[in-house]
């Protein structure tokens, strides 16, 4: 990813996840191979894993934090008020009327004709 600040938020969520999921399976990787060769590779990969999502996630953050800096302190700091609650005329309950079952049409069959010779 060269350019993060072009992902909206939702996308560098699902990135974000993709990459801890990468590192968990990098990991279980690891752990079944043996071998410097094996363990040094894998261990690059992971650090590489690690930079992208350390990167992608103090972006979110900041971005997060721009959105909520955005917003009035008055607005934050202020409870929301309750509206009063009109009282509405008790509703009888009336009985529901089953629908009575639709009847199907009856089939038009063609009647056979005897063949005769």
């Amino acid at each position: 990813m060269a350019n993060g600040s072009t992902l909206s938020l939702p996308e560098m969520e699902d990135r974000i996840a993709i990459l801890r999921d990468n590192i968990r399976q990098l990991t279980e990787q690891a752990a079944a191979f043996s071998g410097a060769a094996d363990e040094a590779r894998a261990a690059d990969r992971i650090a590489a894993q690690q930079a992208d999502l350390d990167r992608l996630v103090a972006e979110r953050d900041a971005i997060l934090a721009r959105r909520a800096a955005a917003q009035p302190a008055a607005v934050m700091a202020r409870p929301a008020k309750k509206k009063a609650a009109k009282k509405k005329p008790a509703k009888k309950k009336s009985a529901k009327k089953k629908a009575a079952p639709r009847k199907r049409p009856a089939r038009k069959t063609a009647s056979k004709k005897k063949k005769t010779r």
